[in-house]
């Protein structure tokens, strides 16, 4: 597959694939790769890369007829620009348009974009649709983020009290988030409501804090044991080692007008490396 390699100034870097403009790997300065890949994932035309930052649009998972999580994740996007910005940051822009085959699972013109940003300690995802075309569009979408985790029971996920959230693993609407901080134990699925404020990923080595805009919503999702073995691209007690915190827009449908534009964005920074009591 086709790469571009970031690197920043300061020495931070991504590795980005055209196929699906798949962010794969985020490396704060001096630090450590941020993002679970799986070993065992498929890298090959039409297939979906278990790992990194999937970008779904323009369907979340099952909830529409197209593909699952709709089919931006396997289209190849076009490399607009990539290289150093002049304070440093190193930067690549990809777009994605309708083609003939997105226009007979989704009859709509469009042109999307994601703008990845990396330096110091941060990872910058922008995504933005236009409606190209003469009639409303709808669409749901998300930053898949796969964050790496050394272990997913000493994991906490702080900033989620009092939301809402979707139960997707018991199918259970309008649950209220009590528990803070979040901690896994088991399969999870779960997507939170008007999040606000910033979720933090803890570990004892350090804390990850996740800013987002424009997108309404946050998924936190885990398999756990028994949905990690199910699923082939996963390999062997990968759940251990990853945690889905997702910046989407889920709960309800982005609408376009022709001519308008949405965007979002999600932030990620390493806040503290040094070792955490949990």
């Amino acid at each position: 597959m086709d790469k571009v390699i970031l690197q920043a100034r300061d020495g931070a870097s991504a590795e980005i694939v055209t196929h699906g403009a798949h962010v794969c790997s985020w490396k704060p300065a001096n630090g450590n790769e941020q993002l679970f890949l799986s070993r065992t994932s498929e890298f090959r035309d039409g297939a979906a890369i278990r790992g990194g930052v999937p970008v779904v649009f323009p369907q979340f998972s099952n909830l529409g007829p197209l593909p699952k999580h709709g089919f931006a994740r396997t289209a190849i996007w076009r490399l607009v620009r990539s290289g150093q910005l002049e304070q440093g940051a190193a930067q690549a822009v990809f777009e994605l348009q309708e083609s003939i085959a997105s226009l007979q699972l989704w009859p709509h013109v469009f042109r999307a974009e994601l703008v990845v940003t990396v330096a110091e300690q941060s990872l910058q995802l922008d995504f933005s649709v236009v409606n190209n075309g003469d009639t409303e569009l709808s669409f749901h979408c998300a930053l898949h983020t796969y964050f790496q985790v050394d272990d997913i029971q000493k994991t906490r996920v702080h900033g989620l009290a009092g939301l809402e959230y979707r139960d997707t693993v018991s199918g259970q609407e309008h649950c209220h988030q009590t528990e803070e901080p979040l901690t896994i134990s088991s399969e999870i699925d779960r997507i939170y409501a008007d999040v606000i404020a910033d979720i933090a990923i803890e570990q004892p080595q350090q804390v990850v804090q996740i800013r987002q805009s424009g997108f309404n919503d946050a998924v936190v999702w885990n398999p756990g044991a028994d949905k990690g073995a199910q699923l082939s691209d996963l390999e062997a007690d990968g759940y251990r080692r990853m945690l889905c915190v997702e910046a989407a827009s889920i709960m309800q449908p982005i609408r376009l007008a022709p001519g308008q534009v949405w965007s979002g964005m999600q932030l990620m920074s390493v806040v503290a490396s040094e070792p955490v009591a949990i």
